[in-house]
């Protein structure tokens, strides 16, 4: 792809995110405001193709959940007509406790089945309040991709890829037709039994 070409798809590209803390968008909690110190300020990606909570609703958690599920239907809608969005990409990372977005182990949201969005206020990883998105939407994606760095993740990643049996919240995305990635690197799938190819 020449650069005139890839810079005409990043321009046309919406983000959106998998999960956010409900705070302040300049907070050094947010998602967002991490994204666009790391990424955002190197890419040319258009300020409103980037959908960010509304900041207006942050102390009505129903209201936020329902506005960014709004968003999110405004853009889907017209593209397909499957019960949930169908994302080209959606890029996790893998918490020790083999966490991913804002869904944790033994949490209740684990078993939601209808919402895109929801939202939680007992995360065991501060801050508490956020907003993710649900396993049926991140099922539904073409392609998941995994990103997991470091000695500290080595007994999750082989637990997850391994034995998913245990159920771990990353070993349960699974894209229905759609294809996942784990990107690791040497420290972190040092334990892992699990075949790994080299990516080219």
């Amino acid at each position: 792809m020449d650069s005139r070409t890839w810079r005409s798809d990043v321009l046309n590209r919406q983000v959106y995110y998998a999960d956010e803390r409900v705070v302040p968008l300049d907070h050094p909690d947010s998602n967002h405001a991490l994204c666009r110190q790391e990424f955002y300020s190197k890419v040319p990606i258009p300020v409103e193709n980037i959908h960010t909570i509304d900041v207006s609703l942050l102390d009505d958690l129903e209201e936020l959940c329902d506005a960014y599920e709004k968003d999110l239907i405004l853009q889907f809608a017209s593209k397909d007509s499957a019960r949930f969005p169908i994302f080209d990409l959606i890029l996790l990372g893998m918490g020790p406790d083999g966490h991913t977005c804002s869904l944790f182990p033994g949490h209740e949201l684990l078993s939601e089945e209808d919402r895109w969005v929801a939202y939680l206020e007992d995360s065991p990883k501060p801050p508490a309040k956020r907003v993710t998105l649900t396993f049926p939407v991140l099922n539904h994606a073409a392609r998941v991709a995994f990103v997991a760095t470091g000695e500290g993740k080595q007994e999750t990643l082989a637990t997850v890829l391994d034995r998913p049996e245990e159920g771990l919240p990353c070993s349960r995305i699974r894209p229905l037709g759609g294809l996942l990635y784990w990107f690791v690197d040497d420290a972190a799938s040092a334990q892992i039994a699990y075949p790994k190819t080299e990516w080219k």
